[in-house]
Formats: structure tokens, sequence, C-alpha cells
């Protein structure tokens, strides 16, 4: 087992639980249901580009009181945990009880795996890795290291205690490179949650190829193509399209997915995990506490699931599923994903380029935006086009819109390698990790040049 440390400027997690325990006795003498989120942590964000770098240290303590599911306050130290409850208590007052769905007792500890501890490796030699990884790269470029290591607590006055350790580590690139009045534009990252395992010069490389491929890219006619949508790509539109309109507070408002509604083929399968604990978006608890399952959201080509945390879970008559999450304990608990996906299946990619023949192959995407009906628009970021089941030559950035629900209802075949990448999802103003990915995905696509 790893020795954490943690700055001793950060409450222990042994003083943030007893003055957690001493609310929760109050709130029982009251007779009403109490909850406690704590946060705490250390963090470092490394911001470079050639012109220099810009090192930002700090730590971190937050603790949120929810008072019947409904009232929320919350303390930046543990001397404002019990003001924090009285705030809450007195909301609840005003606004009334919030139902969620009941947890059992439940006391449990759990630490994530760590290969190299951040904490282990000197600021300086990150700042130096940095540096290194800059000198890779053509034209403009930008390297941003971010790291948080800490505790997590939930507690209730139910008999719920989880504490956890986590730790999140992520080197990301941009690169723009220019030639001849055109110009490309590159993004990649890396995260870990086995520490200071990402490698920056890596990650700089390929943002850099893919700039210089949409330099190279040629265009192609608009409209529907076969296309083969590698993990990044398949997983962001997933996500983006189909995984929201799952989750249970878009569910209770009106979302067009209803269980067991047939939305693709027999071998076709989505699903949001809560990971192993190795990708980007794993959780061991979600934030209010509960184990998190794993949500078949497409089971056999026909909706199975949705994403619930405990008051959606309630409202909907179902069971919770783990995907509360929140920011920090200063914000709203709401449904969100976590590791979403389309599951792999038997096909190798050989065999997806042999069956595509000629058509596109989209291995990235950027920026784009989908709404809750399911239909989205997304720009390629790298993208081939496809011949004689070869790749034949790079495409500038293509537009790619349509509705999930028919992009998948299309589906001819899905691949055996199953990839993710880390990204941050944003709702309600709120960013948490996830992870997007999962199998070669060969389907219909509208694109149209840009």
């Amino acid at each position: 087992m790893v020795e954490w440390r943690l700055p001793s400027s950060l409450p222990s997690e042994g003083e943030a639980l007893e003055a957690s325990r001493k609310v929760l006795e109050e709130a029982w003498r009251r007779n009403v249901y109490a909850e406690i989120m704590i946060v705490g942590s250390n963090g470092t964000l490394i911001e470079g580009t050639k012109e220099g770098v810009e090192v930002n240290q700090g730590t971190k303590w937050l603790a949120g009181v929810r008072v019947e599911g409904s009232a929320m306050s919350y303390a930046s130290t543990l001397k404002e945990l019990e003001r924090a409850f009285e705030d809450a208590y007195s909301s609840y007052k005003a606004l009334g009880k919030k139902e969620l769905y009941p947890l059992e007792p439940l006391v449990d500890r759990v630490e994530q795996r760590l290969e190299v501890p951040p904490w282990e490796v000197e600021v300086e030699q990150k700042v130096k890795d940095v540096k290194e990884a800059l000198k890779e790269a053509e034209g403009s470029a930008s390297i941003i290291y971010r790291e948080t290591y800490g505790y997590k607590i939930y507690v209730n006055n139910e008999g719920r205690e989880i504490v956890q350790r986590l730790s999140y580590s992520l080197h990301a690139a941009n690169v723009t490179v220019a030639e001849g009045g055109n110009r490309g534009n590159g993004y990649f990252a890396e995260g870990s949650r086995k520490g200071y395992t990402t490698d920056p010069i890596r990650v700089v490389k390929e943002a850099s190829r893919k700039a210089k491929l949409q330099l190279e890219g040629k265009g192609v006619s608009p409209g529907k193509h076969r296309a083969i949508l590698m993990p990044p790509a398949i997983g962001v539109m997933v996500h983006e399209a189909l995984g929201h309109m799952s989750e249970g507070d878009h569910v209770k408002g009106g979302s067009p997915l209803k269980l067991g509604m047939k939305v693709g083929p027999e071998f076709l399968d989505v699903s949001d995990s809560p990971g192993t604990g190795e990708e980007w978006g794993s959780i061991f608890y979600d934030d209010e506490g509960t184990k998190p399952k794993k949500v078949n959201i497409l089971k056999n080509g026909k909706v199975g699931g949705f994403l619930l945390d405990r008051h959606y879970a309630k409202e909907l008559g179902m069971e919770p599923t783990g995907n509360g999450r929140q920011e920090d304990p200063s914000k709203r608990v709401i449904p969100r994903m976590r590791v979403t996906y389309v599951e792999p299946k038997d096909w190798s990619f050989e065999e997806l380029m042999e069956e595509l023949k000629e058509g596109l192959l989209i291995v990235d995407s950027s920026g784009g935006n989908a709404e809750l009906d399911g239909t989205f628009f997304f720009m390629s970021m790298e993208a081939w086009y496809v011949k004689d089941g070869e790749k034949a030559y790079p495409l500038r950035p293509l537009g790619m819109a349509g509705n999930v629900l028919e992009l998948l209802s299309k589906v001819e075949a899905i691949g055996k390698e199953l990839d993710f990448r880390p990204g941050t999802c944003g709702k309600w103003g709120q960013r948490v990790p996830v992870s997007v990915g999962g199998a070669p995905t060969l389907t219909t696509l509208n694109v149209s040049p840009v």
C-alpha cells in the first residue's frame, strides 16, 4: 500500500470525520436527515508555451451539508461546518423535504492504486518535462499539466460513512501549424488515475501529428457517407447525444428515450460504467455515497436503463445507479455520466476497413454540440478517406450533423478494440471528469466541408 502524503494545511480525514459526526448528532436531535460531502485536495497546474511556463499550486477543502435532500450550504473550514448545517436547516424549513432513495448503513474505505504517487515527483521535474515537450512542437503550442489528489468523504445519519483517496493527473497539448494560408489545429490529452504516469512528449507529438494532417487534408463531397467512427469520435457522439438523454433529470423532463424502445440492431450495446478505477471518469462511490452500478443505456439495441441519482431514482420508482455527481461540495448533486462507451463486439479493425471498402474513417472529433432530442453537430479533428479498404489520404476538418438515434439505427458492425479518452463534461455550470470511447463503429454519417 502507498503511504498517502497530504499537506499539513488540510484537515486530516479523522478531523473531518469527527467534526461531521457532531453535526449529524445535532441533526438527529432535531429529527432531520442530514448528509455531509467533503473534499480535501492538493492541486498543481502547470501551463506552458514557448514563451514561458506558469505554475500554480494550492490546497482546497470544502464541505457541503444537505438537509432532507433539499437544502444545501457549505463550509471552507472545519469551524464553519456547524454554521453550514444551521444555514441548510433554516433553508429546509422554507423549502420543505425532497425525497431521496434510502441507503443502508455502510462503512467503507477505498484508495486509488498508484504507480508513481504525484507527491514523489518534484514540481521542478514536472516543469522541466513540460519544457522538453514544447521543443517537440512546430508552430504554436501550449501544454497544461494538471494534478489533484486527496480525499473525498461522504457521511449521513443513516449510518453511511465512505472515505475515498483519489488521484487525477493529466497532460494536454494544443498545437497550431500554418502553411500557405492554411491552418491546422491539433489537440490531444492523456489522463491517469495512477499518478504521474502520463507522457507530455507523446501528447505533444500526437497533437502535432493531427495538426499537420489537417494541412495535408483534401475535401470530400457533402452528404451521407458510410464511415467508421473510432473510439474518440463515437465516444463523444454517444456521450453528448445519447448519454445526456439518459440522465434522470432529462428522462423526467421529457427525454425521447423510453425503456424497451428500439434504437439500433440487436448487437448494439451502449453502457455507462463506474469503470475499473483506472479510467479518467472512474468512480468508486458517487457523491451521494451510492455504490455505482453499470447501466446498459442500450442493451441488444433497446433502451435498457437510465443514469440516476438518489432523487431521480425515487421520482422514477427505480434504484439509484451511482450517477449522482457534483463538481465540488458547494454544488448540488445531479445525474451525470462516468465512463460512457459503445461495447466492443467481434470485428477486427482490418475486417471493418475491408467491409467499408470506400468511405470515411473518423478518428477524432473536436468542438460541437448536441440537443436533448439527439440532434448533434461536431467537427472532425482527424479524418481519412478510405479506398479499397485502406487509408487513401487525410481530410480537412468536416462538419458531422444528424441525430444520434438515426446514426445508431444504421450501425452495421462494431470492432473488438476498446479504447477511452479523458474528458471533462459540463452540465448546469458544473464540470466533472468523464471517460468517452468504446469500439470502432461502422455506420452512415452526414458530413459537410467547413
